[in-house]
């Protein structure tokens, strides 16, 4: 049994580019690119789910890596 790396994908039509789950990511994966978040460093995911916990806009889900 292969356990599957979970990213965050962000929901462009929904973030509003707050920063919170920059600030809140413990391995700084995440960064803000103008208006919108993005992960520039999918490797440093640990898959903690912090990210869409404090997302106030609900716009960070979860999904297997591709």
């Amino acid at each position: 049994m292969t356990s599957e790396l979970l990213l965050p994908r962000i929901l462009p039509t929904r973030c509003t580019g707050c920063g919170d789950c920059v600030d809140a990511c413990p391995t700084i994966c995440l960064e803000l690119a103008g208006p919108l978040v993005w992960l520039p460093r999918p490797a440093d995911c640990v898959s903690c789910t912090v990210c869409a916990l404090v997302c106030p806009a609900d716009a960070v889900q979860f999904t297997s890596e591709a």
